[in-house]
Protein backbone atom coordinates (compact mmCIF):
# COMPACT_ATOMS: atom_id res chain seq x y z
CA UNK A 1 0.00 0.00 0.00
CA UNK A 2 1.11 3.72 -1.01
CA UNK A 3 0.30 6.20 1.87
CA UNK A 4 1.28 9.80 2.05
CA UNK A 5 0.43 11.09 5.25
CA UNK A 6 -0.94 8.71 7.25
CA UNK A 7 -0.37 4.93 8.50
CA UNK A 8 -2.66 2.54 10.59
CA UNK A 9 -3.90 5.08 13.61
CA UNK A 10 -7.36 3.30 14.42
CA UNK A 11 -8.57 5.39 17.12
CA UNK A 12 -5.59 7.50 17.43
CA UNK A 13 -5.34 11.66 17.45
CA UNK A 14 -2.03 12.64 16.57
CA UNK A 15 -1.72 16.05 14.91
CA UNK A 16 -1.03 15.74 11.05
CA UNK A 17 1.52 18.15 11.45
CA UNK A 18 3.46 16.21 13.23
CA UNK A 19 3.56 13.34 10.84
CA UNK A 20 6.46 13.32 8.52
CA UNK A 21 6.31 13.59 4.58
CA UNK A 22 6.70 9.55 3.69
CA UNK A 23 5.77 6.74 1.25
CA UNK A 24 5.03 3.37 3.29
CA UNK A 25 5.26 0.80 1.45
CA UNK A 26 4.45 -2.33 3.21
CA UNK A 27 4.75 -5.80 2.68
CA UNK A 28 4.04 -9.44 4.54
CA UNK A 29 7.11 -11.38 5.50
CA UNK A 30 6.00 -14.37 7.65
CA UNK A 31 4.76 -12.58 10.64
CA UNK A 32 6.91 -9.64 10.16
CA UNK A 33 5.44 -6.61 8.69
CA UNK A 34 8.33 -4.33 6.58
CA UNK A 35 7.50 -0.90 6.00
CA UNK A 36 9.85 2.17 4.71
CA UNK A 37 9.26 5.67 5.64
CA UNK A 38 11.52 8.78 4.46
CA UNK A 39 12.04 11.39 6.74
CA UNK A 40 13.31 15.39 6.23
CA UNK A 41 16.10 15.95 8.25
CA UNK A 42 16.21 17.98 11.39
CA UNK A 43 12.32 17.48 11.07
CA UNK A 44 10.38 15.14 13.51
CA UNK A 45 9.18 11.81 11.58
CA UNK A 46 6.96 8.65 13.20
CA UNK A 47 7.63 5.10 12.78
CA UNK A 48 4.76 3.18 12.37
CA UNK A 49 3.93 0.11 14.22
CA UNK A 50 0.15 -1.61 14.45
CA UNK A 51 -0.81 -4.38 16.39
CA UNK A 52 -3.34 -6.43 17.31
CA UNK A 53 -4.54 -5.32 20.61
CA UNK A 54 -4.38 -6.98 23.79
CA UNK A 55 -3.93 -6.79 27.45
CA UNK A 56 -0.14 -6.27 29.38
CA UNK A 57 1.55 -4.54 26.37
CA UNK A 58 5.15 -4.74 25.79
CA UNK A 59 6.69 -2.28 23.22
CA UNK A 60 10.48 -2.73 22.81
CA UNK A 61 12.14 -0.37 19.93
CA UNK A 62 15.73 -1.75 18.67
CA UNK A 63 18.28 -0.27 15.73
CA UNK A 64 20.93 -3.00 15.21
CA UNK A 65 21.80 -3.99 18.59
CA UNK A 66 20.94 -0.04 20.22
CA UNK A 67 17.45 0.28 22.33
CA UNK A 68 15.29 3.18 20.83
CA UNK A 69 12.29 3.06 23.30
CA UNK A 70 11.12 0.86 25.81
CA UNK A 71 7.61 0.64 27.30
CA UNK A 72 5.98 -1.87 29.78
CA UNK A 73 3.98 -2.28 32.95
CA UNK A 74 1.69 0.51 31.86
CA UNK A 75 4.51 3.25 31.20
CA UNK A 76 8.28 4.07 29.69
CA UNK A 77 11.21 2.24 30.46
CA UNK A 78 13.82 4.30 29.44
CA UNK A 79 16.77 2.97 31.75
CA UNK A 80 18.90 1.22 29.11
CA UNK A 81 17.82 3.69 26.41
CA UNK A 82 20.57 4.28 24.14
CA UNK A 83 22.13 8.13 24.72
CA UNK A 84 21.79 8.91 21.42
CA UNK A 85 17.98 8.77 21.38
CA UNK A 86 17.69 9.92 24.76
CA UNK A 87 14.83 12.81 24.93
CA UNK A 88 13.76 12.44 21.07
CA UNK A 89 11.46 9.57 21.50
CA UNK A 90 8.01 9.55 22.27
CA UNK A 91 5.09 6.75 22.03
CA UNK A 92 1.34 7.73 21.88
CA UNK A 93 0.30 6.51 25.36
CA UNK A 94 -3.60 7.12 24.60
CA UNK A 95 -3.34 5.03 21.44
CA UNK A 96 -1.94 2.21 22.57
CA UNK A 97 -4.69 0.26 23.93
CA UNK A 98 -6.38 0.50 20.43
CA UNK A 99 -3.23 -1.24 18.98
CA UNK A 100 -0.48 1.40 18.09
CA UNK A 101 3.17 1.56 19.10
CA UNK A 102 4.21 4.33 16.52
CA UNK A 103 7.07 5.63 17.46
CA UNK A 104 7.84 9.63 17.18
CA UNK A 105 11.55 10.68 16.49
CA UNK A 106 12.66 14.17 17.09
CA UNK A 107 14.92 16.04 15.40
CA UNK A 108 16.16 13.63 12.58
CA UNK A 109 19.92 13.64 12.40
CA UNK A 110 21.81 11.24 8.99
CA UNK A 111 22.72 8.64 11.80
CA UNK A 112 19.13 8.22 12.50
CA UNK A 113 18.95 6.30 9.25
CA UNK A 114 18.88 2.60 9.12
CA UNK A 115 16.45 -0.11 9.89
CA UNK A 116 14.43 0.13 12.79
CA UNK A 117 12.79 -2.87 14.95
CA UNK A 118 9.42 -2.98 16.93
CA UNK A 119 8.51 -5.82 18.42
CA UNK A 120 4.78 -6.09 20.75
CA UNK A 121 3.93 -8.70 22.75
CA UNK A 122 0.92 -9.03 24.74
CA UNK A 123 -1.14 -11.84 26.50
CA UNK A 124 -2.83 -12.65 23.25
CA UNK A 125 0.03 -12.33 20.46
CA UNK A 126 3.03 -11.20 19.08
CA UNK A 127 3.74 -8.79 16.34
CA UNK A 128 7.05 -8.28 14.70
CA UNK A 129 7.47 -4.81 12.05
CA UNK A 130 10.98 -4.11 10.25
CA UNK A 131 10.97 -0.16 9.69
CA UNK A 132 13.65 0.93 7.32
CA UNK A 133 13.97 5.06 7.45
CA UNK A 134 15.66 7.09 4.88
CA UNK A 135 16.47 10.54 5.20
CA UNK A 136 16.66 13.42 2.60
CA UNK A 137 17.37 17.40 3.59
CA UNK A 138 14.73 19.54 3.01
CA UNK A 139 16.83 20.96 0.25
CA UNK A 140 16.03 23.51 -2.01
CA UNK A 141 17.20 23.88 -6.20
CA UNK A 142 17.55 26.56 -8.81
CA UNK A 143 18.82 27.63 -12.11
CA UNK A 144 20.33 30.45 -13.02
CA UNK A 145 21.37 32.13 -16.68
CA UNK A 146 24.38 34.13 -16.95
CA UNK A 147 25.58 36.01 -19.78
CA UNK A 148 29.04 37.44 -20.18
CA UNK A 149 30.28 39.33 -23.59
CA UNK A 150 31.98 35.84 -24.32
CA UNK A 151 29.72 33.18 -23.15
CA UNK A 152 25.96 32.18 -21.90
CA UNK A 153 26.10 29.87 -19.14
CA UNK A 154 23.50 27.67 -16.85
CA UNK A 155 24.26 27.13 -13.74
CA UNK A 156 22.40 24.08 -12.24
CA UNK A 157 21.70 24.03 -8.31
CA UNK A 158 20.86 21.87 -5.65
CA UNK A 159 21.30 23.29 -2.05
CA UNK A 160 21.78 21.49 1.60
CA UNK A 161 20.87 17.83 0.34
CA UNK A 162 21.08 14.30 1.21
CA UNK A 163 22.15 12.35 0.12
CA UNK A 164 24.64 14.03 -2.44
CA UNK A 165 22.41 13.83 -5.61
CA UNK A 166 22.89 12.80 -9.27
CA UNK A 167 22.79 16.04 -12.15
CA UNK A 168 22.12 15.23 -15.53
CA UNK A 169 21.71 17.74 -19.02
CA UNK A 170 20.13 17.45 -21.55
CA UNK A 171 20.13 19.48 -24.73
CA UNK A 172 17.67 19.17 -27.17
CA UNK A 173 16.70 15.83 -27.32
CA UNK A 174 20.27 14.66 -26.55
CA UNK A 175 21.90 13.70 -23.29
CA UNK A 176 25.45 16.13 -23.14
CA UNK A 177 27.77 15.98 -20.62
CA UNK A 178 28.26 19.36 -18.05
CA UNK A 179 31.10 21.63 -18.16
CA UNK A 180 31.91 21.79 -14.87
CA UNK A 181 30.96 21.05 -11.37
CA UNK A 182 31.48 22.28 -7.83
CA UNK A 183 30.39 20.52 -4.75
CA UNK A 184 31.04 21.72 -0.67
CA UNK A 185 29.82 19.74 2.38
CA UNK A 186 28.27 21.57 5.26
CA UNK A 187 28.12 18.45 8.35
CA UNK A 188 26.12 15.57 6.45
CA UNK A 189 24.37 17.63 3.41
CA UNK A 190 25.95 18.49 0.38
CA UNK A 191 25.48 21.81 -1.64
CA UNK A 192 26.15 20.71 -5.62
CA UNK A 193 26.83 23.38 -8.30
CA UNK A 194 26.63 21.83 -12.21
CA UNK A 195 27.50 24.41 -14.99
CA UNK A 196 26.54 24.00 -19.09
CA UNK A 197 27.98 26.11 -21.43
CA UNK A 198 24.94 27.00 -23.99
CA UNK A 199 26.52 26.14 -27.41
CA UNK A 200 23.50 26.75 -29.72
CA UNK A 201 20.66 29.25 -28.56
CA UNK A 202 18.56 27.40 -30.59
CA UNK A 203 18.24 24.67 -28.51
CA UNK A 204 16.68 24.01 -25.10
CA UNK A 205 18.32 22.98 -22.25
CA UNK A 206 17.35 20.88 -19.71
CA UNK A 207 18.65 20.43 -15.98
CA UNK A 208 17.50 17.49 -14.19
CA UNK A 209 18.62 16.78 -10.22
CA UNK A 210 17.73 13.17 -9.25
CA UNK A 211 17.57 12.19 -5.76
CA UNK A 212 15.13 9.41 -4.36
CA UNK A 213 12.43 8.72 -6.04
CA UNK A 214 11.81 12.67 -7.30
CA UNK A 215 13.39 14.41 -10.05
CA UNK A 216 13.72 18.01 -10.01
CA UNK A 217 13.53 19.65 -13.30
CA UNK A 218 14.54 23.14 -15.26
CA UNK A 219 14.19 24.17 -18.59
CA UNK A 220 15.54 27.10 -20.62
CA UNK A 221 14.69 28.42 -23.72
CA UNK A 222 15.46 31.89 -25.79
CA UNK A 223 12.81 33.07 -28.09
CA UNK A 224 14.01 32.67 -31.63
CA UNK A 225 11.80 36.17 -32.39
CA UNK A 226 13.17 39.12 -31.08
CA UNK A 227 11.02 42.14 -30.44
CA UNK A 228 12.12 45.32 -32.00
CA UNK A 229 10.18 48.55 -30.45
CA UNK A 230 11.08 52.68 -31.05
CA UNK A 231 11.47 54.96 -28.20
CA UNK A 232 8.16 56.22 -26.51
CA UNK A 233 6.69 52.83 -27.70
CA UNK A 234 5.15 49.82 -25.38
CA UNK A 235 6.34 46.28 -25.28
CA UNK A 236 4.81 43.29 -23.82
CA UNK A 237 7.33 40.48 -23.92
CA UNK A 238 5.43 37.33 -23.22
CA UNK A 239 6.22 34.63 -20.59
CA UNK A 240 5.40 31.14 -21.80
CA UNK A 241 3.97 30.04 -18.85
CA UNK A 242 1.47 26.87 -18.91
CA UNK A 243 -2.09 27.42 -17.46
CA UNK A 244 -1.59 23.76 -15.56
CA UNK A 245 1.43 25.21 -13.18
CA UNK A 246 -0.30 28.19 -12.23
CA UNK A 247 -2.56 26.72 -9.63
CA UNK A 248 0.41 24.83 -8.25
CA UNK A 249 1.01 25.59 -4.70
CA UNK A 250 4.60 27.50 -4.44
CA UNK A 251 4.13 28.87 -8.12
CA UNK A 252 6.37 32.17 -8.75
CA UNK A 253 6.86 33.75 -11.66
CA UNK A 254 10.21 36.38 -11.65
CA UNK A 255 10.91 38.68 -14.35
CA UNK A 256 14.83 39.99 -14.74
CA UNK A 257 16.45 42.65 -17.35
CA UNK A 258 19.83 41.65 -18.30
CA UNK A 259 22.42 44.27 -20.09
CA UNK A 260 26.15 44.80 -19.95
CA UNK A 261 26.51 41.59 -17.56
CA UNK A 262 24.05 43.40 -14.69
CA UNK A 263 21.28 41.70 -13.78
CA UNK A 264 17.89 43.67 -12.31
CA UNK A 265 14.88 42.51 -10.94
CA UNK A 266 11.62 43.83 -12.76
CA UNK A 267 8.44 42.20 -11.45
CA UNK A 268 7.63 39.43 -9.47
CA UNK A 269 4.59 37.13 -8.29
CA UNK A 270 4.66 34.62 -5.44
CA UNK A 271 0.93 34.95 -4.54
CA UNK A 272 0.61 38.75 -5.23
CA UNK A 273 1.96 41.26 -7.77
CA UNK A 274 4.78 42.87 -7.45
CA UNK A 275 6.83 45.59 -9.70
CA UNK A 276 9.96 46.77 -8.79
CA UNK A 277 10.13 49.13 -11.31
CA UNK A 278 8.04 52.71 -12.20
CA UNK A 279 7.55 51.74 -15.67
CA UNK A 280 7.00 48.30 -15.88
CA UNK A 281 3.54 45.62 -15.30
CA UNK A 282 3.16 41.82 -15.36
CA UNK A 283 -0.12 41.08 -16.91
CA UNK A 284 -2.64 38.97 -14.04
CA UNK A 285 -3.39 36.49 -16.96
CA UNK A 286 -0.50 35.25 -18.73
CA UNK A 287 2.48 36.62 -16.37
CA UNK A 288 3.94 38.28 -19.27
CA UNK A 289 5.43 41.66 -18.80
CA UNK A 290 4.93 45.23 -19.83
CA UNK A 291 7.23 48.36 -20.26
CA UNK A 292 5.87 51.71 -21.01
CA UNK A 293 7.65 54.84 -22.34
CA UNK A 294 10.96 52.40 -24.42
CA UNK A 295 14.03 54.41 -23.94
CA UNK A 296 17.38 53.00 -25.92
CA UNK A 297 18.39 51.93 -22.39
CA UNK A 298 15.77 48.98 -22.47
CA UNK A 299 17.29 47.01 -25.37
CA UNK A 300 19.11 43.76 -23.81
CA UNK A 301 17.64 40.23 -22.38
CA UNK A 302 14.53 39.56 -20.37
CA UNK A 303 14.30 36.58 -18.45
CA UNK A 304 11.01 35.10 -16.93
CA UNK A 305 11.78 32.83 -14.25
CA UNK A 306 8.62 30.06 -13.63
CA UNK A 307 8.94 27.88 -10.23
CA UNK A 308 7.52 25.13 -8.75
CA UNK A 309 8.59 23.16 -5.89
CA UNK A 310 9.54 20.54 -8.12
CA UNK A 311 9.82 22.06 -12.16
CA UNK A 312 12.01 25.92 -12.97
CA UNK A 313 11.35 27.15 -16.59
CA UNK A 314 13.53 30.14 -17.70
CA UNK A 315 12.43 32.38 -21.01
CA UNK A 316 14.77 34.57 -22.54
CA UNK A 317 13.62 37.35 -24.81
CA UNK A 318 15.65 40.00 -26.43
CA UNK A 319 13.98 43.47 -27.24
CA UNK A 320 15.92 45.86 -29.03
CA UNK A 321 14.61 50.06 -28.98
CA UNK A 322 15.81 52.00 -31.83
CA UNK A 323 16.09 55.60 -32.08
CA UNK A 324 12.62 57.91 -32.69
CA UNK A 325 12.70 60.67 -35.10
CA UNK A 326 12.76 63.18 -32.03
CA UNK A 327 15.85 62.10 -31.43
CA UNK A 328 17.71 63.39 -34.12
CA UNK A 329 15.71 66.93 -33.75
CA UNK A 330 17.31 66.94 -29.99
CA UNK A 331 20.79 66.19 -31.83
CA UNK A 332 20.75 69.12 -34.10
CA UNK A 333 19.32 71.45 -31.54
CA UNK A 334 22.12 70.48 -28.69
CA UNK A 335 24.91 71.27 -31.71
CA UNK A 336 23.08 74.55 -32.53
CA UNK A 337 23.49 76.08 -28.97
CA UNK A 338 26.90 74.40 -28.98
CA UNK A 339 28.05 76.59 -31.75
CA UNK A 340 26.26 79.61 -30.60
CA UNK A 341 28.22 79.40 -27.12
CA UNK A 342 31.60 78.72 -28.95
CA UNK A 343 31.22 81.77 -31.22
CA UNK A 344 30.40 83.96 -28.38
CA UNK A 345 33.42 82.72 -26.70
CA UNK A 346 35.48 83.21 -29.05
CA UNK A 347 34.24 87.14 -29.98
CA UNK A 348 35.22 87.99 -26.58
CA UNK A 349 38.73 86.18 -26.96
CA UNK A 350 39.40 88.62 -30.16
CA UNK A 351 38.00 91.74 -28.17
CA UNK A 352 40.42 91.18 -25.24
CA UNK A 353 43.31 90.60 -27.90
CA UNK A 354 42.61 93.52 -29.73
CA UNK A 355 42.29 95.45 -26.80
CA UNK A 356 45.53 93.75 -25.43
CA UNK A 357 47.72 95.18 -28.76
CA UNK A 358 46.32 98.61 -28.19
CA UNK A 359 47.35 99.19 -25.05
CA UNK A 360 51.04 98.08 -26.13
CA UNK A 361 50.74 100.46 -28.78
CA UNK A 362 50.08 103.82 -26.33
CA UNK A 363 52.77 102.76 -24.18
CA UNK A 364 55.22 102.90 -27.16
CA UNK A 365 53.84 106.05 -29.02
CA UNK A 366 54.65 107.89 -25.47
CA UNK A 367 58.12 106.80 -24.03
CA UNK A 368 59.64 109.75 -23.90
CA UNK A 369 56.83 111.79 -22.97
CA UNK A 370 56.85 112.53 -19.00
CA UNK A 371 52.99 113.65 -19.77
CA UNK A 372 52.62 110.69 -21.51
CA UNK A 373 53.92 108.39 -19.15
CA UNK A 374 51.98 109.60 -16.58
CA UNK A 375 48.49 109.75 -18.68
CA UNK A 376 49.29 106.57 -19.83
CA UNK A 377 49.72 104.81 -16.10
CA UNK A 378 46.59 106.17 -15.18
CA UNK A 379 44.86 104.73 -18.42
CA UNK A 380 46.56 101.00 -17.39
CA UNK A 381 45.53 101.33 -13.99
CA UNK A 382 41.68 101.96 -14.78
CA UNK A 383 41.82 99.51 -17.25
CA UNK A 384 42.92 96.75 -14.88
CA UNK A 385 40.47 97.79 -12.56
CA UNK A 386 38.04 97.18 -15.62
CA UNK A 387 37.05 93.65 -16.85
CA UNK A 388 37.91 92.46 -20.16
CA UNK A 389 34.72 91.65 -21.03
CA UNK A 390 32.96 94.75 -23.37
CA UNK A 391 30.30 96.82 -21.39
CA UNK A 392 28.52 99.53 -23.14
CA UNK A 393 31.15 102.38 -22.26
CA UNK A 394 33.78 100.03 -23.96
CA UNK A 395 31.91 99.55 -27.42
CA UNK A 396 33.41 101.32 -30.63
CA UNK A 397 30.99 103.79 -32.03
CA UNK A 398 29.65 104.92 -28.60
CA UNK A 399 30.20 108.81 -27.44
CA UNK A 400 31.89 107.45 -24.82
CA UNK A 401 34.23 105.15 -26.66
CA UNK A 402 34.61 107.74 -29.67
CA UNK A 403 35.81 110.07 -26.95
CA UNK A 404 38.51 108.14 -25.35
CA UNK A 405 39.67 106.77 -27.85
CA UNK A 406 40.73 111.09 -28.64
CA UNK A 407 41.87 112.04 -25.39
CA UNK A 408 44.35 108.75 -26.30
CA UNK A 409 45.57 110.12 -29.27
CA UNK A 410 45.73 113.84 -28.15
CA UNK A 411 47.87 112.64 -25.25
CA UNK A 412 50.00 110.74 -27.31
Amino acid sequence: MNLRTHEKTEGQNIPAVIICLFHISATLWGFTEQVEVTGLFSKDCILPCSFTPGHDEVIHWSKENKIVHSYYRQKDQLEEQDPHYRARTQLFHENIPSGNASLKVSNLIMSDEGSYTCYVGTTESRTEVEVLLHLRAPSSYALEYQKTNTERRLKCYAFLTYPAPNISWVQGNVSVQETDQEETRNGALYSIRSDKDIINTADTYYCHIHFHHDVWAAEWKMMQDDLSRKEGDRAVIPCGHGNDIASTDGFSVVWTFHRNAVTSILASFNGTFHSHQPRVQIDETDFSVMLDDLIGDDSGEYLCNISTPLYTKLTVSTLHVENSGNTWIIVLVGFAVAVAVAVAVAEVALYCLKKKKKRGVHANKGQHSPGALESESINMEREQEEPCLPTNNQHKGTPEGQGEERRLSQGL
